[in-house]
This record gives C-alpha cells, structure tokens and sequence, in this order.
C-alpha cells in the first residue's frame, strides 16, 4: 500500500467505525450541559399533560398513570432533543421528529397494568404525580397514582440519569392479586430477540418469529436487538423476593407479559443492548444475554484496567490520561516502525517525483519494468521497507475496543472544567484542541510535502463535526494519545534524517541515437552511494549501468 493512501483510508475507516455511519442528531448547545430534571408538557396532543425525565443518556415520557409511551435512547450521549424556550414552555419537535431517534415502545405502552378492573385502553380517575430529583444520589423519583373500577394503583418510579437502570415498586389493592405488566418492544425492529431464564437455569428460552411461550420463576426477560452501538435493549429482573412469570411473544409486536404480585419490585434496563453498559449496570454476566465478540473481550479488559487504575488515583480524568500513557508505551514499538516507514517516505519524495516524472509518458512494459527496478534500487538505498505500513494496522482492535470503551463508559464524575466526562465538551475546548492536535500530527508527518498536507488538512476539518459530539473523554483520550505520537514522530524523524543525511543519488541519463526507425535507446547510471554513507566501504567502486529500455 503507498504510504500516501494510508492516512485518507485509515480516517475513512474511522469515520465509519466512529460515527456508526448514522446521524447524530443536533449539537451540544454551547456552554450548556443537559440538568437531569423532570418536564411538564404535552407531548401526545390529547387532554392531559405527560411527564418527561431527562437526562443526557435518554429522555422517557411518562403518562398520568406511569405508563411509559415515549422511550428514547440518545445514540450520543447529552445531545438536547429537547430545546426550552425562554418563555419557560419546551419545544418537543426534535424529539418526536428526529429520524436517528427510535421511541423504544412504538406506538404502544410499556409499564401498562392489566387484570381484573385494569385496562390501559380505559379512562382512570390519577392524581398529579410527585416528582423529584436529586442528583447525587443519582435519582429522578416519580410516584404515580391512579384507580380503575375501584382498584388503587401507585408505581414508584425511581430512574438513575448515569446510567440505563430503573427501580419500579408496584403495589396494587383493592383488586386482584397478581397483575400483568406489559413490556413492548424494540420501536421499530421488527422481529427483536426475545428470551427469558429461569431461575437456577443454565440457559434461556427464546422465541423464534411470532411464537409464544412461558417462563416462570424468573431470573430476568429480554426483548434484545442485534448488538451494534444503535441497538437497544429491556431488561426486566425481579428484586426483593419478587416472582415473575413471563409470556414471551416474537415477530414484530415483540411483548414480554410479565405476571406480578399485587406488590412487587422490578430493576429495569432500557437502554442500549451494548457490551459496556450492560457490564456497569450488572447484567452482561446474566446467562445468554450477551455474548462479546473479540473486541467486547478487549473492551472487557480495558475496564478491568480502568477500574482497578481508579481504585489507586480516585479520578476518572486521571484515569484516561494514565491509560493512554500506558497503552502509548505499550504499543512504542509498533508505532515506531510505522514512523520509520512513514519518515523514511518523506525523506525519498524528491527522489521518488524524479523518477516517476521521468516514466511518466512511458506506459510500456519494459519502461515500467525499468521505474519498478530503480524504485526498487532507491529502497534498498535509504533501507526502505513498504511492508512497514503494514504494522499501523496491528493495534487497531485494541485501539477500536479502547474507544467503544471509553464512548460508552459511563464516568460518575467531570474533570478540571468539564461537568461530566461521558457527555460532550459543552464549551468546545476540547473539540478546538482536537483539530489543533491532529493538524499537527499531520505536519510532522507530511512536513516535505505541503500539497499533500493541504490535501488531507480538509478531512480534519470534516472530523471536527464529530468531535464536537464526542465524549469529553473519548476526545481526552485522542489528543493525548495524538501528542504522545507527535513527539515520538519528532523524535524519529530527526533519527531518520540524520541517518539519511549522507546518502546522495546522482542520476545521469544519456540518450544515444538508434538504428533504423527512429528508435532510441539510452542508458541510466544511477550512482552508487558516497564513501561515507552508512555500510559504504572507503574504496569507492565504478557505477552500476542498467540498460534504458525501447522507447
């Protein structure tokens, strides 16, 4: 692969890897970070206000009854669906309109009671609920209360804004004694995977297409999708002695019908069916829920580093940075043959132009044949090896597990001026610095060629827009690391030039007059390197001659 490809394919790669290849909805308002808070508005148009808890992870829209009738997971977190007005109303158009965001439920209800004098399809007399927020117990509480044909319903709402975790109490009187909840699912999936395992079970019952089947006792229901960075995923597990039983439904109205006790206690995962957030929140050990493929076992090892990194510096800023250091050093190697390679490119260009602008109207075989062999001969002078390129592509499952990693880690805490390390720049700081980086990074690498470095400073211009949405800690982790390559490309620069600094290539082309036809022929005398070159003898000895070929 020529060496000048390399960075415009390796940054298209990233972009896809990166981006997912979807939208990412609108910009992090500037100087502003999402407030997990609770929102009065009317979201479905009909009688009736809906109650909205936001956060930077999800926005879920509550009715009076607690039934869940909006659920949206941000593929980016702490990107504002919802924009409020000065006039203290909300606008929720980006919300219910935005083509990347997929309401979870549909058009359906999750959290819908149903038995014996419950139906969600028919009115009820609820009372206002009671919200509240409090941040550093990392909570939004809201208890709703309602009563259908003489039986009282309250759900105790407890959602955790740093994460995809919801705690529900559920107690129901005057009525029967067990009810069914209804979880519905995946938004606009078709035909999600849905499976449940039982209690001291080794292994869950799924259903396939549009069956049915039941589960009882237990340990936890699923309605999955197929696992990528824009997959979702509601996880039921039963707490606190709670025995659920559970009707699975497949195909495209993919249900769980979960029979509960009048009283009882659920968590609830909604959220984003991806290796690293399952991990935080508990579940990715649940018997075949998720299984990770080679780079969710990289990413697995990562948090275990990072985890036990935190234990000593008690700093999630900390961490990264010393993480990156680490895996820096660990990889020195690797990146510096890379280096090498991409040094010693820059330092034959002139060289190289020369002979390709020499061939460049000679399309003939023996003419190609010719510029293939003195290429060949100008390798070998400057110990050039093409096969060097190669070794940039070594740690890239490390580096793609090491930044799913960090997108999708969940950091309870900021560092310096940033609020929350999980959440984008809200001043831009970072996404400035970025650019500055990686055009520097971009120099020291093209610095004998200025149209090449114009030529690819654009796409880092492009790359900019992500970095605007990135997590504050992805971003830290890629300028850092940028730096860290600068100074060591610097560094193997200065070994490069100063090795190649005495190596000198005299061309001389003579052309002789042919025979008959007016065809020519010529010779190419290509030097040998001075006596002082690295490996040269101090006897000099006569230039090689190799033949021009026919024109």
């Amino acid at each position: 692969m020529k060496p000048r490809l390399l960075l415009p394919l390796i940054a298209a790669t990233g972009a896809l890897l990166l981006t997912g290849c979807g939208q990412t909805g609108p910009l992090p308002v500037f100087g502003k970070a999402i407030t997990s808070d609770w929102i009065k508005a009317d979201y479905d148009g009909k009688p009736g206000d809906e109650y909205i808890a936001t956060s930077n992870l999800q926005d879920v829209v509550f009715n009076e009854r607690g039934e869940v009738i909006g659920w949206f997971v941000k593929s980016y977190a702490g990107t504002p669906y919802i924009k409020r007005k000065a006039d203290g109303t909300v606008d929720l158009s980006g919300l219910k309109a935005q083509a990347s965001l997929v309401n979870m439920v549909g058009e359906r209800k999750a959290l819908a009671l149903t038995g014996d004098g419950l139906d969600p399809a028919q009115p009820a007399q609820a009372t206002v609920p009671q919200l509240s927020t409090n941040l550093p117990a990392n909570e939004q509480t809201g208890i709703f209360k309602y009563t259908q044909n003489g039986v009282s319903v309250t759900k105790t709402v407890v959602l955790h804004p740093r994460n995809f975790k919801i705690d529900l109490k559920t107690d129901v009187t005057g009525g029967p004694t067990r009810v069914n909840m209804l979880f519905p699912g995946l938004g606009k999936n078709d035909s999600p995977s849905v499976q449940a395992n039982a209690q001291g079970a080794a292994t869950p019952v799924k259903v396939q297409g549009a069956g049915t089947q039941t589960v009882e006792n237990i340990q936890y229901a699923a309605l999955q999708e197929k696992p990528n960075q824009l997959a979702h995923a509601l996880i039921l597990r039963p707490q606190s002695g709670t025995t659920v039983n559970a009707t699975l439904t497949g195909g495209e109205q993919g249900l769980i019908t979960a029979s509960l006790p009048a009283a009882s206690n659920l968590e609830i995962y909604g959220g984003k069916n991806e290796l690293i957030h399952l991990y935080q929140s508990g579940y990715s050990e649940l018997p075949g829920l998720f299984q990770p493929n080679v780079f969710g076992k990289i990413s697995l090892v990562i948090v275990k580093i990072m985890e036990e990194i935190y234990k000593v510096v008690g700093n999630w800023g900390l961490v990264l940075m010393l993480l990156t250091v680490l895996l820096r050093l660990i990889m020195w190697p690797l990146m510096q043959a890379q280096g090498r390679t991409t040094a010693r490119m820059q330092v034959m260009q002139p060289a190289i132009k020369e002979i390709q602008e020499r061939y460049k109207d000679r399309k003939d075989r023996d003419s190609q044949v010719a510029m293939q062999a003195e290429m060949q001969k100008l390798y070998k002078l400057y110990n050039f090896n093409p096969a060097g390129c190669v070794s940039t592509f070594i740690p890239f499952p490390v580096l793609i597990a090491l930044w799913s990693t960090i997108r999708n880690f969940e950091f309870d805490s900021g560092f310096l001026w940033l609020p929350d390390l999980a959440i984008p720049d809200p001043i831009y700081v970072l996404a400035l610095l970025y650019l500055i980086v990686n055009i520097g990074q971009l120099y020291v690498m093209t610095r004998k060629n200025p149209q090449m470095f114009k030529q690819q400073a654009a796409i880092y211009l492009v790359f900019l827009y992500f970095a605007l949405t990135f997590p504050a800690g992805v971003t830290i982790y890629i300028i850092l690391s940028t730096m860290i390559g600068i100074l060591q490309q610097v560094i193997i620069n200065k070994q490069v030039e100063a090795e190649t600094a005495t190596i000198g290539q005299k061309v001389q082309k003579t052309t002789v007059a042919a025979g008959a036809g007016g065809a020519s022929s010529g010779k190419v005398v290509i030097a040998k390197a001075a006596p002082n070159m690295p490996g040269a003898t101090k006897t000099r000895k006569p230039s090689k001659t190799l033949d021009a070929p026919k024109d």
